[in-house]
């Protein structure tokens, strides 16, 4: 691992127990005085691993798609096509999220595809 992914890694380690905190306090507000069952702590803590997993996602396909050439070659017929970027609602395992992707239509095969897919 080199230096520049240590420290983002580090960073990474900061930032999420500084969200675990945060997650904490709202777990103990919202389930106010008295011995949680451990169902209720564990519910919670995972809702918020699926809220970091769908904005992770979102964010990565995002750049993504920024990296991609704003023309590419057909995979059927090799014309050149242009390439749009779209957002739409996906449904990832962890829920629902707006992606960010690259979409080509290929007009001679008649045919969308996607170039970062």
């Amino acid at each position: 691992m080199d230096a520049k992914q240590t420290g983002l890694e580090r960073n990474l380690a900061e930032i999420l127990k500084r969200a675990a905190d945060v997650a904490c306090q709202i777990q103990a507000i919202e389930q106010g005085s008295g011995t949680p069952h451990f169902d209720e702590i564990e519910m919670p803590a995972h809702e918020v691993g699926r809220r970091l997993s769908c904005l992770v996602q979102a964010s990565r396909a995002g750049e993504v798609a920024a990296e991609q050439d704003t023309d590419i070659d057909c995979p059927d017929c090799g014309r050149s096509c242009h390439v749009e970027i779209n957002k739409r609602e996906v449904h990832s395992m962890d829920g629902p999220l707006e992606l960010i992707e690259t979409v080509a239509h290929c007009r001679r095969c008649r045919r969308s595809f996607f170039p970062s897919a």
